[in-house]
């Protein structure tokens, strides 16, 4: 699938008239964007004498970054696979009134962005971390991974919701709302107070 091929390819069929890969994919890679930005400034940051005493907190972002990117990657694909399965089964359902089929089906494509907003907020949370212990040099790599991250989860999130406006379990609607929503302000909250921990870094190794 696209994550093993040229990026090019994926730009030009993002960008072509074909149904997948859509906001979903798209909103998977940024945030794979942000977490390897953030695995770069923890490198950066490991086995620097100065950073030695917050070097085994830095070594858990590494490992937890390369985890979620790992997850995050597979979901640019996953995305588009959820995509095929939905548009291929509401063909094979039209007319024939199965509320449980149709759920699942959305169900599926509600999956990967879903998945792709709770990722995107834990790795915001260890971004703020890392924005507080990590290498000062690479300051702007992580304020970038923290406007990707939030992107992200924005991007995600809108094709969470355009999906489950179609299903008819109100359980799972709940419980999807449950999780979404306190991100919806949590989310840009953490995004500004990374950034302006970031300015505060830049100002001080620029001596303003």
């Amino acid at each position: 699938m696209y994550v093993d091929r040229p990026l090019k390819e994926y730009l030009d069929d993002l960008a072509a008239k074909k149904p997948a890969p859509g906001g979903g994919s798209a909103a998977a890679l940024a945030a794979a964007i942000g977490t390897s930005l953030m695995s770069m400034a923890a490198n950066f940051t490991i086995g620097k004498p100065k950073h030695k005493e917050t070097e085994e907190k830095i070594a858990a972002i590494l490992a937890k970054s390369r985890e979620y990117d790992s997850k995050l990657r597979s979901m640019v694909d996953e995305d588009v696979l959820a995509y095929a399965r939905l548009s291929k089964g509401l063909k094979e359902l039209a007319g024939a009134g199965n509320d449980a089929a149709r759920d699942g089906l959305y169900k599926g494509a509600i999956e990967p962005p879903f998945l792709v907003c709770e990722i995107a907020h834990n790795c915001m949370k260890l971004c703020k971390e890392l924005a507080a212990c990590g290498n000062e040099n690479l300051i702007t790599d992580v304020a970038a991974a923290a406007v990707m991250l939030e992107s992200a989860y924005m991007c995600a999130k809108f094709n969470v919701y355009i999906n489950l406006g179609y299903v008819k379990d109100l359980d799972y609607i709940a419980r999807v709302h449950k999780v979404i929503s306190p991100l919806e302000e949590e989310m840009p909250e953490l995004k500004v107070e990374i950034l302006e921990m970031c300015e505060d870094v830049i100002k001080k190794m620029s001596g303003a």
